[in-house]
């Protein structure tokens, strides 16, 4: 709990806005000194323990603090059952995350994959349309540092190096030159002979994850 407390204290002393991500088990109040510059980003997972989501409610219901609910779903029985909180607990500020499980491609082919329609009716510009040509919208800019200094552009993909034994520059400069993250664009089969290759969204971890190079009804 001490580290906890520093840790707010440290981030409490940056000017930018902060968000606190953590499932429903684990909310802790913070000291009201700490509601102007922090927010909670909640995970939900199914099946849910109702004593614990109804505490958890509770410590957030006693703060003024900004509430986002990320629930995470692999079915449609766990979409009905976020739809039944969303409207009982009239939770405002919410989506649906998908997880892929290993054993429900059929949920993301009826849910998650691209039609033309789709990818018709999403808004882009022209600055969108260039940028998936060259940078993943994803991954670009980000590493991510684990508690032991490892550091990653993407978790899925190889360790660039470690913050105790490595610059930031020899980090930065590794993912640039040999990384896979930052510069994963749609050009590999079956995208790159695909008419809408720049006007899908880059690839993202579902990819990684579900093992296909694209998630789509245009080309199988």
């Amino acid at each position: 709990m001490t580290n906890y407390k520093k840790l707010l204290f440290f981030f409490d002393k940056r000017s930018s806005h902060k968000n606190i991500v953590c499932f429903y088990s684990n909310v802790i109040p913070l000291q009201p000194r700490f509601e102007n510059n922090f927010s909670y980003k909640i995970s939900i997972r199914f099946p849910m323990d109702m004593q614990q989501w109804n505490q958890s409610r509770q410590i957030l219901l006693d703060q003024t603090l900004p509430i986002e609910y990320i629930f995470e779903v692999s079915s449609i029985e766990d979409c009905q059952q976020a739809e039944q909180l969303i409207e009982q607990f009239q939770i405002e500020k919410y989506h649906l995350n998908p997880i892929f499980t290993g054993d429900n491609i059929r949920f993301f082919e009826e849910n998650v994959f691209l039609s033309k329609e789709d990818i018709f009716s999403t808004p882009m510009t022209i600055k969108d349309f260039f940028s998936r040509q060259a940078i993943n919208l994803y991954d670009f800019g980000k590493i991510n540092i684990l508690p032991n200094g490892d550091t990653y552009a993407n978790l899925n993909h190889p360790m660039l190096g470690n913050i105790y034994t490595d610059s930031i520059y020899e980090i930065v400069s590794k993912e640039v030159e040999e990384g896979k993250s930052w510069f994963r664009i749609r050009n590999q089969a079956p995208c790159n002979s695909c008419i809408y290759q720049w006007l899908c969204p880059p690839p993202s971890d579902y990819e990684i994850q579900i093992g296909r190079p694209n998630l789509c009804h245009v080309k199988k």
